[in-house]
């Protein structure tokens, strides 16, 4: 380590009465991921209520705020499912969520369908595929059979299909390894459904949907306070993490979007506590972004209208996917500035606080991205390790195991107070 960054830990480590809270993170989390959070999405009001939480929780800490309130308003459009959403095969009723998801930008679709089938053995074979052209499409839906794997004799006939070229009322893809959601904020050209492997055991005649999405412009806020520095008040520190997540698809699929981003943000509330408790020299900043899982839309806004100058950011690190950590950190933006990714990574040898700090380029996809692309030194640090859950109904509280919490805790601490004069 050399010995300007070993002085500096020095000092701050004076400071450092305090460590993590992971039950106070754990608190959070459970709370971000309760039903009445709603998926942190738009039906229920359940980013608002996240919002309202997390800036109950910035007051409670006596952060400092840039104007009247904690909140930066923002808008942009965004597609909900706060109606029934529901798909028969035949006579089974599928569970929305578990078994079976929309496409978040699926437009409305109501009534009963006939089915098409269409696998790798029709795409390839002449006949078949010839008599598969002349089915009639004007009431029928195409069930779609093929693995991303599977080897295509002729592929560019599938993607015919998945254009809907076909004109079928919707598409219908079949024995998905995964269920994986997201939010759109426009409408696709046709309905496409997504059905989870083993669920349809036989190939069904007729498909009953309804599907009735609505498009709104949705009103939010990035929730933003700080902690003034006691000798360099005009530099800062950022944390950030976003809060939103996908909501819910119906009245009762809820995406609770524990690892993503429930864990961020109680790892970021956590050390806004520690930060409180050990003031350091630079202000400390922290922002909850909405908008991110819609397009990075919070933390867009943010950098073209920020409430202090860019340029006084020292450092800003982005927190996403805290759940884990039996398998490290990976740190976006490392090749950028090597140097301060090689200090990241002699402060974990140092402490040995997590099995390894990977590096990684630059990448769009989270919220530091608009940071950097101004020129802010900026950071998204996420956890790896086991944990399959992502984008589902199964990324819940209760499987966010925190293994390396503390660890990771201490590492992104001390690597922020490495940034702070003291």
């Amino acid at each position: 380590m050399n010995k300007t960054l070993q002085l500096v830990l020095c000092l701050c480590w004076n400071v450092m009465l305090y460590g993590q809270d992971p039950e106070y993170a754990r608190r959070v989390l459970n709370d971000l991921c309760s039903e009445q959070m709603a998926g942190r999405g738009y039906v229920k009001d359940g980013a608002v209520k996240a919002a309202e939480y997390i800036a109950a929780e910035y007051k409670k800490s006596g952060l400092l705020a840039f104007g009247t309130d904690y909140y930066q308003s923002i808008g942009y459009p965004v597609i909900t499912f706060p109606n029934e959403v529901s798909m028969k095969a035949d006579e089974l009723e599928l569970i929305p969520g578990d078994e079976f998801i929309v496409g978040p930008g699926s437009p409305s679709l109501n009534g009963v369908f006939n089915t098409v089938y269409v696998d790798s053995g029709v795409i390839d074979n002449p006949v078949y595929f010839a008599a598969f052209q002349k089915s009639s499409f004007a009431m029928s839906v195409i069930l779609i059979d093929i693995p991303a794997t599977t080897q295509l004799k002729f592929p560019d006939r599938l993607q015919s299909i998945k254009k809907n070229q076909y004109k079928a009322r919707a598409l219908i893809f079949m024995n998905q390894p995964k269920l994986t959601w997201g939010v759109a904020t426009s409408w696709d050209p046709y309905p496409a459904l997504f059905v989870l492997k083993g669920v349809l055991k036989n190939i069904p005649q007729k498909i009953t949907l309804h599907i009735v999405p609505e498009i709104q412009s949705y009103n939010g806020n990035n929730v933003i306070g700080y902690l003034k520095g006691s000798k360099y008040p005009d530099s800062f520190v950022v944390f950030s993490a976003h809060y939103d997540h996908l909501g819910m698809m119906g009245p009762w699929a809820i995406f609770p979007g524990a690892n993503d981003n429930a864990s961020g943000v109680a790892m970021m509330l956590d050390l806004m506590h520690h930060f409180k408790r050990n003031p350091p020299a630079y202000s400390v900043c922290f922002m909850a972004f909405t908008g991110e899982e819609a397009g990075l839309f919070g933390s867009y806004y943010y950098t073209e209208h920020p409430l202090f100058s860019l340029s006084k950011i020292s450092v800003l690190i982005n927190l996403d996917l805290m759940g884990t950590g039996d398998k490290g950190m990976t740190v976006v933006n490392a090749t950028l500035f090597p140097g301060d990714f090689q200090d990241l990574q002699l402060i974990n040898f140092e402490n040995n606080y997590l099995p390894t700090v990977l590096s990684r380029g630059k990448a769009q996809n989270s919220d530091h991205y608009y940071f950097s692309e101004k020129g802010v030194k900026a950071f998204f640090f996420y956890l790896m390790g086991e944990y399959p859950a992502y984008h589902d109904v199964f990324d819940t509280a209760e499987i966010v195991t925190f293994s390396r919490y503390t660890g990771a805790f201490n590492l992104i601490r001390d690597y922020a107070a490495s940034r702070m004069k003291y």
